[in-house]
């Protein structure tokens, strides 16, 4: 695991940046999904509220892997993270439902996510692709 630096925990917590999150079937068909419940949960973990999100739920149950992909304007990162439990009760899934809640939503559990790697995808001729954690 690797600890999220400052300004990738600024790009994943703030409302207005752009936020995808991509599983991966059991045949390969990649799926992505608009993240619009991404948070910060620790150090070296973000979590997601479980809203609908079926596809992406059963891709997991076969490959625990996804990527997160969040940018604003020429900055943007990419998070590599493995699932590491389902919550559905304490802090962690008020705070979610509490974020939610101004978007009219509800999370019926809170899916978190050890973060294994990340990269800067933003533009430049420098950094783009380069693995930064």
């Amino acid at each position: 695991m690797v600890k999220i630096i400052p300004k990738v925990a600024d790009m994943l917590i703030r409302p207005d940046t752009n936020k995808v999150m991509t599983t991966v079937s059991p045949e390969g068909e990649p799926h992505a999904i608009v993240c619009g419940s991404l948070l910060v949960s620790g150090e070296e973990s973000i979590a997601v509220g479980k809203v609908y999100m079926y596809a992406t739920c059963r891709n997991l149950r076969s490959n625990p892997v996804a990527e997160f992909l969040v940018w604003s304007g020429k900055d943007a990162y990419s998070v590599r993270a493995v699932l590491r439990s389902r919550i559905e009760s304490g802090p962690l899934f008020d705070k979610m439902n509490h974020n939610l809640g101004k978007m009219k939503m509800k999370a019926v559990s809170v899916l978190e996510f050890d973060v294994l790697s990340i990269y800067d995808e933003g533009i430049s001729p420098d950094t783009a692709g380069t693995q930064i954690l």
